[in-house]
């Protein structure tokens, strides 16, 4: 089985004047945590769209476990073994937090990646969200919702797990314990990919760090490396 789950080749994307995404070729290891960061208006949403099929690009492709998937829609995708999570918080608030389980499960995979079970099991022990199976999902505060929403997406069994800004409105410690859940469920043996902003985040989960910048990808290497990188700093965190 080849090293690489998720692929990108020359992808771009324009809206009327605007190219959000400018030939972007990226190539994701299986068992890898990568976080894409970036300033505002870098194309890391965009990025993450054509990734899990909300935007279909104007050329290049896209590639799942081996399969070009530059054509399939999200919800097709994800039946091929991606997760996703989105910005917006996608949750049912009118049903209880098994129910909400239970809609994500659907159809079972009949071909769930070993460990999925475990992983799925380990989310819903360490968000603490087996202890609030029959409440309805509309009582959790933000941050359980947050976390609801990773397992659902754990519970079909995913190869590879999309997350767009997971901490987003999280608390320090709430972020701190989303990254050392995230770990462990990479250290399983699933891969994930973070689009974030909160760089405490970035340096406790990621291996590898990629920067977008004016829908080009501007820098790529280890969290060190990323955070050193002085035009990164300038663009990104805001110093030279």
């Amino acid at each position: 089985m080849s090293d690489t789950i998720l692929a990108t080749e020359r992808l771009v994307k324009r809206f009327g004047g605007v190219t959000a995404a400018d030939n972007v070729s990226v190539s994701l290891r299986r068992g890898e945590l990568r976080c894409l960061i970036g300033p505002n208006g870098a194309g890391k949403s965009t990025l993450f769209a054509l990734l899990c099929g909300i935007y279909l690009p104007d050329s290049g492709s896209v590639r799942l476990n081996g399969n070009d998937v530059t054509s399939l829609q999200a919800f097709q995708r994800v039946r091929r073994g991606l997760g996703l999570t989105f910005q917006t918080n996608r949750t049912y608030h009118a049903l209880s937090v098994r129910q909400n389980l239970e809609t994500a499960l659907g159809a079972p995979r009949n071909d769930r990646p070993e460990g999925a079970e475990s992983r799925y099991q380990y989310a819903l022990e360490r968000f603490g969200l087996d202890r609030d199976l029959d409440r309805p999902a509309r009582e959790l505060p933000h941050h359980r919702l947050q976390w609801l929403e990773i397992a659902m997406a754990l519970a079909s069994g995913p190869d590879i797990l999309l997350l767009d800004e997971p901490t987003a409105g999280m608390s320090p410690d709430e972020t701190l314990q989303t990254a050392r859940v995230l770990k462990h469920l990479n250290g399983e043996g699933l891969t994930i990919v973070v689009v974030e902003h909160d760089i405490a985040f970035v340096r406790e989960a990621a291996q590898v760090v990629t920067v977008l910048h004016q829908g080009r990808i501007f820098a790529e290497g280890s969290v060190t490396e990323i955070t050193e990188h002085q035009d990164v700093r300038r663009i990104y965190l805001g110093r030279a």
